[in-house]
């Protein structure tokens, strides 16, 4: 019986470890966009439109559609209560892009259309990171504008959707700062 246990609890142990390590390795491959590394950017004249950013967080964004069907573009319809709700899901790292830029304020696009979400600098502790932007907070919660229709979002694997930061490839982040010069070097007779 002893040994039975022991079985388990190694095995137990080991799947505990091994589902830890992977999501620290998938942590690790991605560092959170800040204002101080937009700075940075700006300051090398990189371009934020060539920059592939990424959401930690899964986004569910949630719209009534009332008692009749309407179209909807994109996203889910489901019928609720006798009411239609359209839902949009953004799976954590979804790749998306930098539609535009307005000072801090990114506009990131996940799909093409007019689908873009706003991210900025928070406040409070996530000052530095860029976190989604929303109005009308409420219980973890916020109204945003997508796809021209105003929708509640909420975050699928957190609390609070303000904790949804965007965040770029640790790879993506070496090549930025990395500067490489070739030299061709001087040959006899090259006076400058």
């Amino acid at each position: 019986m002893r040994r039975i246990s022991t079985v388990i609890l190694s095995f137990t142990s080991a799947l505990v470890l091994f589902s830890c390590s992977s999501s620290r390795k998938l942590n690790k491959s991605y560092v959170p966009f800040t204002r101080d590394l937009k700075q940075k950017l700006d300051k090398e004249n990189i371009d934020l439109k060539q920059v592939q950013f990424y959401v930690d967080q899964k986004l569910i964004l949630t719209r009534n559609l009332g008692d009749q069907k309407l179209e909807v573009k994109s996203g889910i319809v489901r019928l609720e209560n006798g009411k239609y709700i359209n839902d949009v899901i953004i799976p954590a790292l979804t790749p998306g892009i930098c539609e535009s830029t307005d000072n801090d304020k990114l506009m990131i696009s996940f799909e093409k259309g007019n689908n873009d979400l706003a991210f900025g600098p928070g406040s409070g502790y996530t000052y530095n990171d860029y976190v989604l932007y929303g109005t009308e907070w409420k219980n973890g919660t916020a109204a945003v504008t997508y796809d021209s229709n105003k929708f509640r979002a909420s975050c699928g694997s957190c609390t609070d959707v303000a904790s949804a930061t965007l965040v770029i490839r640790k790879s993506e982040l070496d090549k930025m700062e990395r500067k490489i010069r070739t030299l061709k070097g001087r040959t006899v007779g090259d006076s400058k």
